[in-house]
């Protein structure tokens, strides 16, 4: 069993086994149940543990450009106070983050950038709510759900270009060709600008996820059981 196509791929190509020995099953997404939005402002958000095929560190430093760099496009779109937050572990060989968005702030002159390793389902539910965007730029997944939860709630997810994307998101998220600064912070752009298609996210987007329910996967496993 995978969970996804890609993955499917991935497993018949590593053990070199047909692929019809592979079935597949999405799997499904929790609805969180949310209540007031954070008082945080206009904010994007990154959620999950931090390691380097999750680039992180270059999320970090493209919403650093971004603010620097392209002030002017903030300020067209009424986000000139725009904060990054970040909610996960640091899993890096060598603990990076802290340090980075210390740095960050610093030289940006005030808390843009704010860290906590874990956060309850609940704050979880109104930090998605309330955000502009997820950027969830990630080398490789069998799934990766923060997106899909993003989605759920409406909110654009900006994510790697990649057959996974593609697969699971279709038309509802914003693709990063490159994984680098220069590339996600582009990608954050159009999540931010593009308002025709953030529109048609936060129209249609948590009915696009509800395909992805635990039902649709339980009834689907017991079949391939049966068979």
């Amino acid at each position: 069993l995978a969970i996804s196509e890609t993955s499917k791929k991935n497993i018949a190509r590593l053990y070199n086994i047909s692929g019809n020995r592979i079935t597949v099953n999405h799997p499904g997404v929790d609805f969180l149940e949310h209540g007031k939005n954070p008082d945080l402002g206009n904010y994007i958000l990154y959620v999950g543990q931090m390691f380097p095929r999750r680039h992180a560190k270059e999320t970090i430093l493209a919403f650093e450009k971004l603010i620097t760099e392209h002030s002017n496009i903030l300020k067209n779109v009424g986000m000139s106070e725009l904060k990054l937050v970040v909610i996960g572990p640091d899993k890096y060989p060598e603990p990076i983050i802290d340090s980075l968005m210390s740095k960050v702030n610093e030289r940006l002159g005030r808390e843009t950038v704010i860290h906590n390793d874990y956060v309850s389902n609940e704050e979880l539910a109104e930090l998605y709510a309330g955000a502009k965007a997820l950027v969830y730029i990630s080398d490789r997944e069998a799934f990766g759900l923060p997106p899909m939860e993003a989605l759920s709630f409406g909110i654009p997810p900006v994510i790697a270009d990649n057959e996974l994307g593609h697969e699971l998101f279709g038309e509802y998220a914003f693709y990063v060709k490159n994984q680098d600064t220069d590339g996600i912070a582009k990608g954050i752009i159009d999540a931010l600008t593009n308002s025709e298609k953030i529109q048609k996210i936060r129209n249609s987007g948590p009915e696009f996820v509800k395909k992805y329910n635990w039902k649709s996967f339980t009834d689907k496993f017991l079949k391939i059981i049966e068979k």
